[in-house]
């Protein structure tokens, strides 16, 4: 069970309200979508981990951290709220890629924040569940520095448009990425990207508002 400071549960309130407004910006581009069943977008299952990555020639006195997350449904945003370190730097474009390293042509994320800041705000699409989303930030201490080590908290967004035409957003998580692999007195488990189980669909009670028709929930069954 996770368990949040009521500063922190302020400061990723903050972080999901700009990914929040950056999610309904996103609808406004897009188009009325065919008529589908609607599923459950509050239940989105997000797996993931961090590690120290190479000095970026262009910040070489940060220190960069690379992020690896893996959803059981698509996905339109992410949050990352950073809580040990500000983030003093950050990639503004992301780009899932497959277990072999190649590009997912269609899945893309564009991200900003305030530097320093308290974390990392991406806005994109995240379609084909194969791909594993993939990016860096950075810090002016080391990741595993006593009393500083970074444990980063993920929250996920969807942004659609229901058959009625109507904007509809889901928000999951958080969830915990856990401190970096590479920090010593700590058992980590391998850290490779298990593949997320294909969602079984179950009835439920609760769906998109815009829609009248039966509704399906794509979690996980326990």
């Amino acid at each position: 069970m996770l368990s949040l400071n009521p500063r922190r549960v302020f400061l990723i309130g903050v972080a999901l309200a700009a990914l929040v407004a950056g999610a309904l910006a996103l609808i406004s581009s897009l188009g009325a979508q065919p008529s589908r069943a609607a599923v459950n977008d509050n239940h989105i299952t997000c797996k993931g981990f961090i590690k120290s990555a190479e000095a970026n020639p262009d910040d070489p006195e940060l220190y960069q951290a690379q992020y690896r997350i893996r959803c059981d449904q698509a996905i339109t945003g992410y949050s990352l709220f950073i809580s040990a370190q500000q983030v003093e730097g950050l990639e503004t474009e992301t780009v899932p890629l497959f277990a072999d390293g190649s590009v997912v042509a269609a899945d893309a994320f564009s991200c900003n924040g305030d530097l320093p800041g308290n974390g990392v705000n991406c806005v994109g699409k995240y379609s084909d569940l194969a791909g594993i989303i993939t990016g860096t930030f950075a810090v002016a201490q080391p990741l595993c520095t006593a009393g500083k080590r970074i444990e980063p908290i993920l929250t996920v967004a969807t942004a659609s448009v229901s058959s009625a035409n109507k904007p509809v957003l889901g928000i999951s998580g958080p969830f915990t990425l856990g401190q970096s692999s590479d920090c010593k007195g700590k058992k980590n488990k391998p850290r490779t990207m298990p593949l997320m189980p294909k969602p079984e669909v179950d009835e439920v009670e609760l769906g998109d508002p815009g829609y009248d028709g039966p509704v399906t929930d794509s979690r996980k069954r326990n």
